[in-house]
Formats: structure tokens, sequence, C-alpha cells
């Protein structure tokens, strides 16, 4: 008997193990391209706590630097799926790109902000007319600018806008090459740490909710809708953890450098991570839209801005998360 029961023991010891290489032979490899910023957290959470595995999708993260860019690693078929703010969605509709939104999972009212020589400020009084502003083109940085100098009652045409990569603002900052920048988050906290008393936070209220959305070649969604179904439940198990154990959340983002301490500490509230498709993200980009035909960030030519309710895809997240998606969708 107890050496039939060490065999029955062996026996299903050996299934198991084969069991869990036949399950890890059929996950799926999937890229996702990555900005570098605590509005990923779900991203690198999943990862880290092995939730893609949980429904057999094996995690490729292609970090890069802004979501202008993982967009466009989406659109080249360099990315399956992409994070990034609803703006560059925006533009990518514009150009047509085979791409849909499947959900927002994060949004930030305090994460853009507008940062000025301390030269520039005159007994409290800010001067920005004629002066050299860094911007990342056709980002949220692009469009917080704009809507931050009418809030100050400049015509964003008063100033020398200068484009550059967003990983290029601190050093152009820092020397001088521009008056000012518009730039998101930690980007503001690392420059003004740098630049010391130099370098001046200009206080605004919310003026924009920014945002962060999950998009999916459309290719890839139709091909392998299994994966992307996986993908949607990893990244709503994130966010629960996000929200359960926000300690444990914080130390991710400090183990892939995406924040520092002092960051977190104060800015940690303003993030509301949460997986949801809401009328407002529609009423958002055909704002923006509005202001890129107005501002002439689009090709010349377009008769019209485009439908973006055919740019999003709720059908996976309704059938994960029905009480999520918003009645605009159905």
């Amino acid at each position: 008997m107890k050496q039939f029961g060490f065999s029955t023991w062996v026996f299903s010891l050996l299934l198991a193990f084969l069991l869990a290489a036949q399950s890890a032979e059929a996950a799926q490899s999937v890229r996702f391209a990555v900005p570098q910023t605590p509005m990923s957290l779900p991203f690198y959470v999943a990862a880290e706590r092995k939730f893609f595995e949980k429904y057999q999708v094996k995690p490729v993260l292609v970090e890069c630097k802004s979501g202008r860019d993982c967009l466009q690693a989406l659109g080249r078929g360099a990315a399956d799926l992409a994070g990034s703010s609803e703006l560059p969605v925006m533009f990518a509709a514009f150009e047509d790109k085979p791409i849909s939104v499947l959900a927002s999972f994060a949004n930030n009212k305090d994460n853009l902000k507008f940062l000025v020589s301390r030269t520039l400020l005159n007994d409290g009084k800010l001067n920005l007319v004629g002066k050299r502003i860094g911007y990342v083109p056709k980002s949220a940085s692009h469009y917080y600018m704009d809507i931050f100098l009418l809030f100050k009652g400049i015509d964003p045409k008063q100033v020398i806008k200068v484009p550059m990569a967003v990983s290029e603002l601190p050093k152009a900052m820092l020397k001088g090459s521009v008056d000012a920048i518009a730039v998101w988050e930690p980007w503001a906290v690392k420059i003004m740490q740098q630049g010391g008393h130099d370098i001046a936070l200009v206080p605004a209220p919310f003026l924009y909710t920014q945002t962060f959305n999950l998009s999916v070649r459309n290719q890839f969604k139709h091909m392998q809708p299994r994966e992307v179904h996986g993908v949607m439940k990893a990244l709503d198990d994130a966010v629960n953890y996000i929200r359960d154990y926000p300690s444990r959340a914080q130390s991710t983002l400090l183990r892939y450098k995406l924040a520092n301490q002092e960051y977190i500490d104060s800015n940690w509230q303003a993030y509301n991570f949460r997986i949801a498709l809401q009328q407002s993200l529609v009423s958002t980009l055909q704002g923006q839209a509005r202001w890129a035909k107005r501002e002439g960030h689009v090709r010349s030519g377009v008769a019209r801005e485009p439908e973006y309710l055919n740019y999003i895809d709720a059908s996976f997240l309704r059938e994960h998360k029905s009480d999520r998606v918003d009645f605009v969708y159905r």
C-alpha cells in the first residue's frame, strides 16, 4: 500500500508538471508598447505579478518614451497592443490607422505641468509673449501647452513653439534653450529637482483630465481574440491589485524607475486606476480633433473629423465587465 501510495504521488506530481508545461507552451507572446510613465503601472503590475501568464499570455514589454511613440509602434506593426493618452489616438484616427481603443484604465487631472524659467516671473506676473516654449508635438504636451496659453489669455501664435522629443526637454530647459516647457509627469518633477530654484511650476486649475488607454491593432484582435480577452482580464486584475495593495504597487513604480518616492508621496492620490469606457472619452477626442483642425495640426484637405465611435471597440470589455461600458457604446 505504501509503495502504491508513493507511486500515485509521483504520478500526480509528474502530471502536474506536464500540465504546467503544456499551459506554458499554450501561452502566446503578446507585444505591449508601454510608455515610461506612472500611468502605465497596470502593465508593469500585471507583468510582475504574472497576471498575464494566468490567462495564457506571454507579455513582451516594448518600452517607449511617449504614448505617441507607442501608437506609432502599434501602427507599423511593431506591437500588438499599446498604452497611451487619448490624444495620440485622436491623431491616429485622422491618419486612418487600423487600431481600436479597448478601454481606459487610468486617468489623472494633474498629470500635465507648465514649467518656466524663474526669470520670466516678474513680481508674480508671467510674461510668455515671444518666448520659446518646448513641447512634444502631437502629444498631450502639445495640447496642454495650447490650452494653458489660452487660459492665461495668450494666443498660442504669440509664442515661439520649439518641438522636440520628451527626453530632450530636460536638457533644453536646464541649458536655457527654451524659456518654458509643457510636459507630463514624472518628467516635470525630475526637471524641477535638477533645476532647483531656477525653474518654477506655474500653478493652474485642472485644465485637462488625461486618460490612459489600451489600444490594439485591428488585425491582432480579429486573429487572436482569446489573447485580447486574456490581456483585459490581466489588466483588470492589476488594477484591483493596485487598489488593494497600494504600497506594493508603489514599490513597482520604484523598481521600474517610473517615479521616485518623493513624487509618489506628493502625487499618488491624483491617479485613478479603473478599467472602463465612458462617454467622456468620445467627447474629449472630439474636442481635441476640433483643436487639431483649428490650429492646423492635421494634414490640409481633411474635410471632417473622424467618427471616433468607429475607433472604440467596447465588445471585449462588455463581455468581461458589462457594467463598465457607458450607454453610448451599446
